[in-house]
């Protein structure tokens, strides 16, 4: 019974940001970043990792097992420390840090913000 609670739990957003976490740090390491064929893709993070992980993360709602007690408040808490780790881990690899990079992370993180707030007045209304 206890070990069926907690797996009900590991299955979260917890879970699905972690494993973009790790993949990030795979393509780091496969490809021996900082390399500068790989920076337009470093950079496209700051867009793709909010427009593709937030609606992701809100579609846990969908998923057969996954605890809906105080799901908001965890997407909310793993979007921003998620977010966080993974946009600063990816825009990490760029191969010339300055003010552009510094940029895409506040635009990444303000993008994300804005698109939890969307998904929770979404999940408000929906659930």
């Amino acid at each position: 019974m206890v070990m069926n609670r907690f797996f009900h739990f590991l299955v979260g957003p917890e879970l699905l940001w972690l494993c973009f976490y790790l993949l990030v740090l795979v393509i780091i390491k496969a490809s021996g970043s900082p390399v500068k064929s790989m920076d337009g893709f470093w950079e496209s993070t700051a867009w793709f990792v909010p427009l593709l992980l937030i609606p992701l993360t809100f579609m846990l709602y969908y998923a057969p097992g996954v605890i809906r007690d105080w799901m908001l408040l965890r997407i909310w808490i793993v979007g921003l420390v998620g977010g966080h780790y993974v946009l600063s881990k990816s825009l990490a690899a760029y191969t010339e840090q300055g003010p552009g990079i510094g940029t895409a992370y506040i635009m990444g993180m303000g993008l994300l913000f804005f698109l939890l707030i969307a998904g929770s007045i979404w999940a408000k209304l929906k659930f």
